[in-house]
């Protein structure tokens, strides 16, 4: 129980949806006769209770999720060690491999984790620009707040606070930007869209992954841990609205008045679009020290997400229904390839969905609704732009749950096959007996 509870922990920190660490964790449990045992998942907390019968006492245990660097690599260890486990091995054994799996030390270093992590503001700028001007200024953006939220953090600071003053960096860059451009004259920012600039960096800040998860938890029926996510996302997000608003406002005091809009930005060229759905992926999994098969898996797994949310859009069947296609069409493909392996498929398949997450478009709602930005606030609008970003997540989650779920089962058929036909062939050949003449 010790082992699940430690196991589940770094499975839950690192993201995974709540329904598969326990299903990892059961499979572990199985094999060491803990047919009895119950595991539960909270937002914060994982308990594991087992009874042993014959009139004996439930043993539980309880083990806090504290929140931590995220680091996939150790996933690709933890899977692992469950096939190892699955095979045969000894529980002192499965001890002493998780204590140093634990320990191991990250598989690059943690500048290239940084600039991974930095990078996914311009990897988005890319599907709404290939201005060199923009995708530069939003790599610097990305990086400079990447590290200004770090050093918060390492003050203990909050998480609502975190975001607010993520929103007032944003502002003050932003501002830097234009003052540059309009009052000093610089040719590199002349001419720039505030809006634009902002926009990479709105994307690093606002927790889109963790709304799609939380619907995708609700889909799976683990409500608790939905409604704890759901509401972490909300605060989150009115955190970095805080932020912008707020800062607006005292940049307008001090004479640097612009506009940023509470409007969604325009797409840009189809290739563009390509190219930063699968920088996007990739930039996110580098970002949480992700290997190398990871990483080219959840670029391939975007293309496609993206070639079928393009295909449904240009087809007409609406922006909720495209996005439910390519989330589910790389779901699919995903959990078939990674079917039996060491790779997390989880996150491959949120790599994949990362550029279809409405974090922008939540965003948009909130700010829409309060004001702030140059425009009045307006609640029928923002109302209507948050109900669509809920109906999009909501999409993203079930195509996301759906393709998983008929993966599954036919990738377990498909890895039987060819050992069959292997021990078909190793298998010795009878021969018929011929009678003695």
């Amino acid at each position: 129980m010790e082992l699940v509870l430690r196991v589940g922990e770094m499975m839950q920190s690192a993201g995974m949806s709540t329904s598969d660490t326990i299903r990892t964790m059961s499979r572990i449990l199985d094999v060491y006769g803990l047919n009895r045992a119950q595991v539960d998942i909270t937002h914060t907390s994982i308990v594991a209770s087992y009874y042993p019968g014959d009139g004996l006492p439930p043993i539980t245990s309880v083990r806090l999720v504290k929140p931590s660097e995220v680091n996939l690599t150790k996933v690709t260890d933890i899977n692992r060690l469950t096939r190892s486990i699955e095979e045969g091995l000894k529980l002192e054994d499965a001890m002493r491999a998780f204590d140093v799996l634990r320990a191991a030390r990250p598989p690059f270093p943690n500048w290239a984790m940084v600039l991974g992590a930095s990078s996914i503001s311009a990897a988005v700028q890319l599907l709404y620009t290939t201005s060199p001007r923009v995708l530069l200024i939003a790599l610097v953006t990305g990086v400079l707040l990447n590290r200004f939220v770090y050093a918060l953090s390492r003050v203990g600071l909050p998480p609502f606070f975190l975001q607010l003053a993520g929103g007032w960096f944003i502002v003050a860059y932003t501002t830097f930007v234009y003052w540059a451009g309009e009052t000093l004259g610089w040719a590199f920012f002349d001419g720039l869209d505030p809006s634009l600039i902002a926009v990479g960096g709105v994307f690093q800040l606002v927790a889109g992954m963790k709304f799609v998860s939380a619907v995708q938890d609700a889909i799976d029926t683990h409500y608790l841990t939905a409604s704890a996510r759901i509401l972490q996302v909300v605060m989150l997000t009115v955190g970095i609205v805080a932020g912008l608003v707020s800062g607006l406002d005292v940049a307008a005091r001090l004479g640097a008045e612009f506009f940023i809009s509470p409007e969604m930005p325009v797409m840009g060229s189809l290739t563009g679009q390509f190219a930063g759905a699968a920088m996007t992926a990739l930039v996110y999994v580098v970002g949480q020290y992700t290997d190398l098969r990871t990483a080219v898996l959840s670029m391939a797994a975007a293309l496609i997400a993206w070639a079928l949310y393009v295909f449904a859009l240009a087809e007409l069947v609406g922006d909720i229904f495209a996005n439910f296609a390519g989330a589910l069409a790389a779901a699919f493909l995903a959990t078939l390839v990674v079917r039996r392996s060491s790779i997390p498929g989880f996150a491959v398949v949120n790599a994949a969905v990362i550029p279809l997450v409405p974090g922008l478009r939540l965003y948009a709602g909130l700010i829409q609704m309060v004001g702030g930005t140059g425009a009045e606030g307006n609640l029928s609008h923002g109302a209507d732009t948050l109900g669509l970003a809920a109906a999009i997540a909501l999409a993203i989650a079930a195509g996301a749950s759906l393709g998983t779920f008929f993966a599954r089962p036919l990738g377990d058929r498909l890895m039987v096959l060819p050992r069959t036909w292997y021990e078909r062939m190793r298998a010795p050949k009878s021969h018929a007996t011929r009678p003695v003449a």
